[in-house]
């Protein structure tokens, strides 16, 4: 335990140093894919800030790109996938989105998709943020104001979860909750690569793709 609080403050005065101010770094946090606010809202709590800052800050950096985000993530990755170099990459990354969206029926109601984003979203892990949550959303075509709507009500969800169970745990068992979400984060990264490395496109989803391009 002396580790890991060594190690977490040492991380925490290095982006102090670099950043001047603890707040950008919670900030900054929250904007990163995956992590987003699950593991700003605690790394907040571990620099002393109160809990309505910690939320505060957390909840904000995680929505800022996804007004952006609904308009160009999915354009880029089919634009990722037309590419020799970047080809596999884009596809397994909109397969890994388009399998996300299956969560959600592409058929419900408005209103259905609008909850089922919410809910989708409002799960404290790694892979249901904002930034899944705007691919699954621009895969599904869901109208631009409600997918906004949808991902910013299921994120501030998620960040008053965070927050609570930052509030609630003992400070000694933050650092516990910032190491469990920062290895989560490192095995979805490493997982995502070895997919991106391993991917092959089925027939049937170049049929799809094809059919989506035109």
């Amino acid at each position: 335990m002396v580790k890991m609080d060594a190690i977490i403050s040492t991380i925490q005065n290095f982006l102090s140093d670099v950043f001047v101010h603890p707040q950008i770094v919670i900030v900054l946090i929250a904007i990163l894919p995956i992590v987003e606010a699950r593991l700003a809202i605690p790394m907040a709590f571990a620099y002393g800030l109160p809990w309505y800052e910690s939320l505060l800050l957390g909840f904000a950096g995680s929505i800022i790109m996804a007004p952006l985000l609904l308009l160009i993530l999915i354009p880029f990755i089919k634009w990722l996938s037309k590419t020799k170099l970047f080809k596999k990459i884009g596809e397994a990354l909109y397969s890994k989105f388009e399998n996300k969206s299956k969560q959600i029926d592409e058929k419900a109601s408005n209103v259905k998709k609008f909850w089922g984003l919410v809910l989708f979203v409002a799960i404290p892990l790694p892979l249901t943020g904002a930034w899944t949550g705007c691919a699954v959303a621009s895969i599904l075509k869901m109208k631009y104001h409600h997918a906004l709507g949808g991902v910013v009500l299921g994120n501030f969800i998620a960040s008053c979860i965070m927050t609570l169970l930052c509030a609630l745990l003992p400070e000694n068992i933050i650092n516990y909750v910032i190491t469990a979400i920062g290895i989560i984060a490192l095995i979805v990264v490493v997982v995502l690569l070895i997919k991106i490395l391993t991917y092959k496109k089925k027939p049937e989803q170049n049929e799809e793709q094809t059919e989506v391009e035109q």
